[in-house]
């Protein structure tokens, strides 16, 4: 094994202090009058020894660990993985790496790991929260701790937070339904049902719904608990299926109900949009290789990543965000391709 350098050698080596050294490799030569002739030297020797600062005792001296924490309901959820991806991908240019857990919906899961990750000094917090109100992240927002709310918001709270249009982007897909001449409407939706993002969607979709005089029949309303969204979707289409007459078409309110809707239509050879049209949100990749492929509403993945990042790195860096920069809203699209278009 190569005998790891110390700061002290790289010193001796160029006759100069430890301290030199130190301000070199912590960014601060400049503000002590530090010649960029002799920064220079120290950055080469540094380089040609291969030196490695212990990053962890860098952390203790500056108070910063380079690490930020990202929570999310379940990285599993594709919508979640390429987002975390994304948000990656922003933490390493910036010389930052992430830490995600999964809180399967559990708020006291969700405080353990806000705990957990707290105590390992990381510097900030992203979080799609699965809490009922915003009480706990208006107290980090009081302390002036990190933190970014994503996705998932909350009717009172102080913390930047980032979001998108998910009342409006149901109801693009509502107003798209009718205008391909359906009337007859099935919604699939997820519990627990205080979660922001799906009530927005259900009341955008019903909005659209009633300028038309159109109401969802009980019946046709399928909730799926968040651990048996396959077994739950599974019954809801079979009991529909069973009934006296199918929906004109299904919304869906995430890509996780999307694919079981999808899998349990074709089981029972239920022809897609012939029969019952389908439309979701959230869009995968695979849903336009599909046959058929599948509409849905397309949230900007790479915008929430980029902007929720971005409003976490200020507040590490002790930037001051404005009131009005503190709430990012995000415009969604909608994809139409085979499975809403009724010829």
């Amino acid at each position: 094994m190569a005998k790891k350098i110390s700061l002290a050698e790289i010193a001796k080596s160029l006759g100069v202090s430890k301290t030199l050294v130190s301000l070199v490799i912590n960014n601060k030569a400049d503000e002590h009058g530090i010649s960029a002739e002799t920064q220079q030297r120290v950055r080469e020797k540094i380089k040609e020894l291969n030196y490695h600062p212990d990053e962890l005792a860098q952390g203790f001296r500056t108070g910063k660990t380079k690490t930020i924490g990202l929570i999310v309901s379940d990285i599993s959820n594709l919508f979640y993985s390429r987002l975390a991806r994304r948000i990656e991908d922003y933490a390493w240019l910036n010389g930052y790496t992430v830490v995600i857990c999964s809180t399967d919906e559990d708020i006291s899961k969700e405080l353990e790991q806000i705990r957990m990750l707290r105590s390992r000094k990381i510097d900030g917090l992203i979080v799609s929260s699965s809490q009922e109100d915003g009480s706990f992240f208006n107290k980090l927002a009081d302390e002036n701790y990190p933190h970014v709310l994503i996705d998932r918001i909350f009717t009172e709270m102080h913390s930047p937070n980032v979001s998108v249009d998910n009342f409006g982007g149901a109801r693009m897909a509502a107003r798209h339904l009718i205008s391909q001449g359906m009337r007859n409407f099935c919604v699939i939706s997820i519990t627990p049902e205080h979660i922001s993002t799906i009530n927005e969607r259900l009341k955008g979709f019903e909005s659209a719904l009633n300028e038309m005089g159109i109401k969802i029949p009980e019946e046709w309303h399928i909730r799926a608990p968040f651990h048996q969204i396959d077994q739950a979707v599974k019954e809801g289409i079979q009991r529909i299926y069973q009934s006296a007459h199918l929906p004109d078409a299904i919304f869906t309110l995430n890509n996780n109900l999307t694919s079981a809707t999808l899998k349990y239509l074709r089981k029972l050879s239920v022809r897609i949009p012939e029969e019952v049209a389908l439309i979701g949100f959230d869009d995968l990749v695979y849903f336009s290789y599909t046959h058929p492929s599948i509409s849905a509403i397309e949230q900007p993945i790479d915008r929430i990543g980029e902007k929720s990042f971005e409003l976490l790195l200020r507040q590490i860096q002790k930037e001051k965000i404005l009131p009005h920069e503190r709430s990012i809203y995000l415009p969604v699209d909608i994809i139409i391709r085979e499975s809403s278009i009724k010829n």
